[in-house]
């Protein structure tokens, strides 16, 4: 069994060595390490080219593409992969130094479509934020998106899961090109709704680095894509169905939808000071005609036992600016009560 580790990377020249490192210290070499610079503008392909010189041992492709977006970068180091089993890490994430012995282990006897592991949301210092993980199991695709939706007993991120590789190629599974964000979620959904085995691992294996830079972060309308990606599952789940297919579907247009929609406000309002957000809703408006009179319809149909969203939909509904200063509350609190930690840390204060 080997494992082949595909890394798109775009202006990440400042990023790469912890990833590069956490993958040398491997306790587990049977893997290929594939990475795809994305057109990036800085020394990103230099960097990476100058750390697999000095370590032959690490087999390794580097490829350069003109830029295209993260997802033509994954599709292109897909197509290059040998490996039994791919999984993609982001080239400012890492990893733990066990990942490709613990996938070897988990896929030795029981060769299943689907791998997925626990991981930590880490701060650029690799402080952890949180930590995601789920116990032992040995499901169907069909269940492990129950236990996503339904149960929320897991969770998996983009560099928490590997695939088989055949598994992939036999149902054609690529990520959608030009799709800024939801791609992930995409991909990995239509993935497990085909898969007749997943085995979940309970260690933390990987880690997803925050940084403020990222479009997360950053005022960009264009991560509105969440809601096409989102649409594109459904059809898909439509024309591949599967145990509770319906379900699913209809948590993934309401409830998520309406979260990853308040989600993106967020993070679009806290990335650029001073924005109203009047202003967002029209720029919204601009690139997706229509988009937020249909999450209107979809929030005011909500019917779903999660109070905070609810809560949350009210407040939107009665007035969208009202919701922007909730946000803004929010925003302040945290920021306090981080101020605060980082003083006791310090010994600033006594308590």
């Amino acid at each position: 069994m080997s494992v082949s580790i595909v890394v798109p990377m775009y202006n990440l020249e400042r990023y790469l060595t912890p990833l590069l490192l956490s993958l040398l210290e491997q306790s587990g070499k049977r893997f290929e390490l594939i990475m795809v610079d994305d057109g990036s503008t800085d020394r990103t392909y230099e960097v990476a080219a100058d750390f697999l010189e000095k370590h032959p041992d690490l087999r390794s492709k580097l490829i350069r593409t003109p830029n295209s977006g993260v997802s033509a970068a994954r599709n292109t180091g897909l197509a290059s992969a040998t490996g039994d089993y791919v999984l993609f890490l982001d080239g400012d994430d890492y990893a733990d130094s066990s990942l490709v012995l613990s996938i070897e282990g988990a896929t030795r006897s029981t060769d299943p479509d689907v791998v997925c592991w626990g991981y930590n949301l880490v701060r650029e210092d690799q402080s952890t934020i949180v930590s995601f993980t789920s116990g032992q199991s040995d499901t169907t695709g069909s269940e492990a998106l129950q236990n996503i939706f339904v149960h929320k007993s897991l969770r998996i991120w983009t560099g928490s899961i590997a695939f088989k590789r055949s598994f992939l190629l036999e149902n054609d599974i690529r990520y959608t090109e030009r799709c800024v964000n939801g791609e992930d979620q995409e991909f990995i959904y239509k993935a497990l709704s085909r898969a007749s085995r997943v085995i979940s691992i309970p260690d933390v294996l990987s880690y997803y680095v925050q940084r403020m830079s990222s479009i997360t972060g950053t005022y960009n309308v264009n991560k509105f894509d969440v809601v096409a990606a989102f649409k594109r599952v459904d059809e898909y789940f439509k024309a591949h169905p599967f145990s509770e297919a319906s379900t699913i579907s209809e948590l993934l247009l309401t409830r998520e939808m309406t979260e990853n929609y308040f989600y993106n406000l967020k993070t679009c309002l806290n990335g650029t000071s001073g924005i109203r957000m009047r202003d967002l809703l029209h720029d919204i408006e601009k690139t997706y005609p229509h988009l937020n009179h249909e999450m209107l319809l979809i929030m005011k149909r909500y019917s779903g036992d999660d109070r905070q969203l609810a809560f949350r939909i009210k407040a939107f509904l009665i007035s969208p600016p009202l919701y922007a200063r909730l946000i803004h509350m929010d925003r302040s609190w945290l920021q306090f009560k981080h101020k605060l930690k980082t003083m006791i840390t310090r010994k600033e204060i006594k308590i």
